[in-house]
């Protein structure tokens, strides 16, 4: 049965009117053309839960000459318990209704002439299995989204997708081995990030740290480029390799922001966030270059070889190497690659 609003009845029945002020009410409201179905429904609802079947008989008849909707679940229960046993033109005459005012899951409430004529369980089986399968579409459109969210890297949208899921599937088995994998890959994620942030810390503990007055001349340099950047956006390419070489990635990758779109700036963007050890937002940047350059062969290989040290970086070590390796497979005169498979293996033999 549909959900119905039960607040004008509420709001009528906090008033205390008497009993005949408040069937007088209910009347008036289901007579109403300002109101609604699903707000009518609670107040035949009341007249048929408090045995005031006269005057809900009374009301149906009423709605009838108006062509308007019934409930069709008490009339049904009410001609039962009256033990009437309905005519076939009666009976043709509720399901042409049923059909025309769409009222059939008016059916789930009521069995009692299922007896008389077998189109009603038919047609309540018919009902059940379109809800099945719509059920079976808005949970499968639900996995779709989250597998969508997950593979966007948009984490926290998909376990809230998740989470919804499970609360309305709860003994699904496939939900609960969904959820435990993606709280196992939560977990490592908040690790990684973890051990970037570590690692962060002892890479700055242990680099040379830029004396006042170059900091200075630093600060002064990046203010006097965006000046310059302003003026003429085609130089800030230049300015942030220039930042690039004087060891200052952060503050590359600043810069670049400000040069025009191009293929070359989009590769170095990529170089910039690695070497500035911003390796979550570089892996979420290398997903936008592998579907940018896709048509690209040698996009995947440059992706790949940038993806697997940022993961190294952040603890996902046998990922990085199993990627490494499988450019050194396809590429076997790749050296960078070599030289990185060697220093994350301490020089074993890995083929």
């Amino acid at each position: 049965m549909e959900s119905i609003n039960e607040l004008e009845l509420r709001s009528l029945l906090k008033r205390k009117l008497s009993p005949q002020a408040t069937v007088t009410k209910i009347i008036a409201a289901l007579t109403s053309p300002h109101l609604e179905w699903d707000e009518k429904r609670p107040f035949f609802a009341y007249l048929f839960n408090t045995h005031r079947h006269a005057t809900l008989m009374a009301a149906v008849k009423e709605a009838l000459d108006a062509k308007e909707r019934i409930p069709y679940d008490m009339l049904i229960n009410l001609a039962a318990a009256a033990l009437i046993q309905p005519k076939s033109a009666v009976i043709e005459s509720v399901l042409k209704g049923l059909k025309k005012q769409g009222a059939f899951e008016d059916l789930f409430a009521s069995r009692d002439w299922d007896k008389w004529d077998k189109r009603f369980p038919g047609i309540r089986n018919e009902l059940l299995e379109a809800k099945v399968k719509e059920q079976k579409q808005f949970k499968s459109n639900m996995i779709d989204k989250f597998e969508f969210l997950k593979n966007q890297r948009m984490a926290e949208q998909a376990g809230r997708v998740l989470q919804r899921m499970v609360e309305l599937y709860p003994d699904d088995p496939d939900l609960q081995k969904i959820k435990l994998e993606y709280d196992e890959e939560w977990a490592r994620n908040v690790l990684s990030t973890h051990i970037a942030q570590l690692g962060d810390e002892r890479f700055d503990r242990t680099r040379t740290a830029p004396s006042g007055a170059d900091d200075e001349m630093l600060r002064t340099f990046m203010t006097e480029g965006e000046k310059l950047i302003l003026q003429n956006r085609n130089i800030a390419t230049d300015l942030a390799i220039a930042f690039w070489f004087i060891e200052d990635p952060a503050r590359a990758a600043d810069i670049l922001a400000w040069s025009p779109p191009n293929a070359s700036n989009d590769w170095l963007k990529a170089e910039f966030l690695t070497g500035a050890r911003h390796f979550v937002e570089a892996l979420e940047w290398l997903n936008v270059l592998e579907v940018k350059y896709i048509e690209d062969p040698e996009s995947t290989f440059a992706v790949s070889y940038l993806r697997a040290q940022c993961l190294h970086e952040l603890g996902q070590h046998s990922t990085a190497l199993e990627i490494m390796q499988s450019i050194v497979r396809v590429r076997s005169n790749y050296r960078s690659a070599h030289a990185l498979i060697l220093e994350w293996t301490a020089g074993v033999s890995w083929e």
